[in-house]
């Protein structure tokens, strides 16, 4: 599925499975839900929905990367 795709499914309220250009798994459950993620085996919602999440999924298309590389990296412990 394209990201063009995947920018009109995020935008409608119908449930949809997909994975985006960059390698990311979205998907949407129930009809008017939140769009989920895959990350470290389990499906975390977005922090962002909607139109917000297609300029996400448009930035991170532009820039080359998936939408997981755009977290932090998790802090060290100093010893």
């Amino acid at each position: 599925m394209n990201n063009e795709k995947l920018k009109t499914l995020i935008t409608s309220p119908l449930p949809f499975f997909g994975v985006t250009e960059q390698g990311d798994v979205l998907a949407r459950y129930v009809p008017y839900g939140p769009v989920f993620r895959w990350r470290w085996n389990q499906m975390i919602p977005m922090p962002v929905q909607g139109s917000d999440l297609v300029w996400l999924l448009h930035a991170a298309d532009e820039e080359g990367h998936s939408i997981s590389d755009t977290e932090p990296a998790p802090k060290s412990k100093a010893k």
